[in-house]
């Protein structure tokens, strides 16, 4: 039978645990160094070293390097498309802890663990590559800066970010002007299944610059109104903190008043494509044959000539709404002027700083009563184009009746500079909805023809609480920069503001009287000859 001896306690008056010199004699002397979960450490992890250990700890060249197995699964084509892509490329995340959701990058673990360690290797050297490539990214000016061109202050995105300020007024409508087309309903039966071809318009978008808008010249000749600007200028500056891509807009003092104006052909008339985009697109000077296509450039280019198109299909050309005062640009443009509105408003920013801003309406909704004025809205499109170097497609004609606020949501995440621009417009004209539109290419590889696959209606202040633009902020930002434009100024002289094409930060510069009178009469000289490219590029 089993017997049970007298137990022996070993009691450690001396705090929790086993006495010291229980141990055993072999282990008395030995050194040892104590860990506990709650110590405290030096840092959490080193991310600067990620990926040195294969440097220090090499390994040998697997044999079957060479060798890849190949997916032979069927991809099923979709109609009219082919292999569509976006240019969003997922989310880093696991090792890295910098980038997207919480998990890593389950797609790029997958492929990096084919080939067992020598694939493993080869996807974090892939992984590495393209985290240099994006980094050493060299972006090009959007104005060459002259050698008598003299810096007068540098504004940062992180400070700007900072700041935050409210109007003494809120906006106020001086006058409308032009012709307003109401919105034509059957775009709401438009969807990825039932898509609409984009027709192309033959109307003509005039491109009118603050010093030569004739209603603005007459509001400052009256003495209402220090600073006078475009309401597509106004949001650019606003949304500065948000811009990777160079863009510039020319200041000028005149007579105690400031007046933003843009140079022909400037970004401020364009809209980027994947600006905020992990895989941006690049510039066209270093890619060749087909790969032009999708360059920053032409995507650029296309994706302005889509809104101009987008923004005449989706309204009615007959049924419209005619204020008293007809369109100040009608007689800019040779052909037939496209139908839009005029919205002059102004915003008392400070007892002394009034803001006075032409902003675009783009169509309307009816009112409920016969005598009320429509309601007007903002009309954008997002476009879709194929990216062969894409990681992850997301191919809207088969998300985009299921998993529409994905798409959104990714377009936000690229977009993020052109989607504030658009809010930002919208809240300086005051409009009551702004849609957006999603426009994909017909045919991946082509740009001259493009297909409508939905909309969606949004509220600007709700869409600018979405993607995080605080408006007191906006106004913050520009009331620093009217102020940096009023000290460094001096009446008649002429600035720059040019934002920096590597780096958040925007310059004022002080430039010659004559700057940029060479290049507008070359513009002048060369504008018909540039019309019939660009009508041969989006024919």
């Amino acid at each position: 039978m089993a017997e049970f001896g007298p137990l022996t306690i070993h009691d450690n008056p001396d705090g929790w645990g086993p006495p010291m010199d229980l141990a055993p004699a072999k282990f008395q002397d030995m050194p040892y160094a104590p860990f506990s979960k709650s110590d405290r450490l030096g840092r959490a992890a080193d991310w600067t070293s990620f990926g040195n250990r294969h440097h220090r700890d090499p390994t040998p060249e697997d044999p079957t390097s060479e060798f890849t197995i190949v997916d032979n699964k069927v991809i099923p084509r979709t109609g009219g498309y082919g292999r569509g892509r976006s240019s969003f490329r997922g989310s880093y995340r696991g090792r890295s802890g910098r980038y997207g959701d919480r998990g890593g990058d389950r797609d790029m673990n997958r492929r990096s663990n084919r080939g067992g360690r020598g694939s493993s290797r080869g996807g974090r050297s892939n992984y590495r590559s393209r985290w240099e490539d994006r980094r050493n990214i060299q972006r090009e000016s959007s104005v060459e800066v002259g050698t008598e061109w003299v810096q007068l202050e540098e504004l940062t995105s992180n400070a700007l970010s900072k700041l935050s300020y409210k109007p003494v007024t809120s906006g106020e409508t001086i006058t409308t002007c032009g012709v307003l087309p109401y919105v034509d309903r059957t775009l709401d039966k438009i969807t990825a299944k039932n898509p609409r071809p984009l027709r192309k318009s033959t109307t003509e978008y005039p491109r009118v610059t603050t010093t030569d808008d004739p209603v603005i010249r007459k509001i400052a000749a009256s003495g209402e109104g220090s600073v006078f600007a475009t309401g597509a200028i106004l949001a650019l500056i606003m949304a500065v903190p948000r811009s990777v891509q160079s863009w510039d807009v020319i200041v000028q003092r005149i007579g105690g008043k400031l007046f933003l104006d843009k140079r022909d052909g400037s970004m401020v008339d364009y809209v980027t494509v994947n600006e905020t985009s992990h895989d941006a697109p690049k510039d066209e000077k270093n890619l060749t044959g087909d790969e032009v296509i999708n360059s920053f450039q032409s995507l650029s280019k296309e994706a302005t000539k889509i809104n101009e198109n987008f923004t005449q299909a989706v309204v009615s050309k007959t049924d419209v709404f005619k204020y008293p005062e007809g369109n100040p640009f009608a007689d800019e443009v040779e052909g037939t002027p496209v139908n839009i509105a005029y919205r002059y408003r102004k915003w008392s920013l400070t007892d002394d700083i009034t803001i006075v801003a032409r902003c675009e309406l783009d169509g309307a909704f009816k009112a409920s009563a016969a005598e009320d004025e429509p309601l007007p809205i903002s009309i954008r499109a997002l476009n879709e184009f194929f990216d062969p170097n894409a990681r992850q497609p997301t191919d809207w004609r088969g998300k985009l009746d299921t998993q529409r606020g994905a798409v959104l949501a990714t377009e936000v995440k690229n977009n993020a500079s052109k989607l504030a621009r658009w809010t930002a417009e919208a809240l300086l004209a005051d409009t009551d909805r702004i849609q957006f539109g999603f426009v994909s290419r017909t045919r991946a590889a082509k740009a001259d023809s493009h297909t409508i696959l939905g909309a969606q209606m949004y509220r600007p202040k709700e869409f600018a609480s979405q993607i995080a633009l605080n408006t007191s902020n906006m106004w913050g930002i520009l009331k620093e920069v009217i102020d940096s434009c009023y000290k460094n100024l001096e009446d008649g002289q002429k600035g720059v503001l040019l934002k920096d094409p590597n780096k958040s930060i925007l310059r004022l510069y002080h430039v010659p009287d004559d700057a940029f009178e060479e290049d507008e009469e070359e513009d002048d000289e060369d504008e018909e000859g540039d019309d019939a490219q660009q009508g041969t590029l989006f024919m």
